[in-house]
């Protein structure tokens, strides 16, 4: 997917990122500086492992499984981080919780609408996955129908 036909987030979407992202990653600043340095070290040990993972999973949805359905693809690509989240303790959580918070953060400031997971593996290989975003692609389209004449600015 070339850069002109990636998905786009509208003001509306990076909005709703940037503020649930803020609550994520305060969220887990909370958390961490509550903990010890080794708990904090191990956290970003499994945030480093979920980088590589789907930085791994960027790889091979791009050049293996370009046909592959944009929404179980997603449903697939978000899977791992729940199941960390879930199975994890608290180290999962509050990595997970700092994995999503961070690639949401990061499709705010750049605007992609792309998958939430998928978002730093987007940028470490400047190139973007076809996959969209469980909760705010369905935003994202409503408000690109909304642009234009007598809708919102573009």
């Amino acid at each position: 997917m070339s850069t002109d036909d990636r998905l786009q987030a509208g003001i509306i979407g990076r909005t709703l990122r940037l503020m649930l992202a803020g609550l994520l990653l305060w969220m887990t600043y909370i958390a961490m500086r509550l903990d010890d340095q080794a708990f904090n070290l191990k956290v970003a040990a499994v945030f480093t492992g979920l980088t590589a993972f789907y930085a791994a999973l960027h790889f091979i949805v791009n050049r293996y499984l370009p046909r592959l359905n944009r929404w179980y693809g997603a449903v697939l690509a978000v899977a791992p981080v729940i199941v960390v989240f879930a199975v994890g303790g608290p180290l999962g959580r509050v990595a997970s919780v700092a994995f999503v918070g961070a690639s949401l953060l990061l499709q705010a400031v750049r605007g992609d609408g792309g998958c939430e997971v998928m978002a730093i593996p987007s940028l470490l290989f400047r190139k973007h996955t076809h996959l969209v975003c469980i909760l705010f692609s369905p935003i994202d389209w409503i408000e690109k129908h909304l642009t234009g004449p007598g809708g919102l600015p573009e």
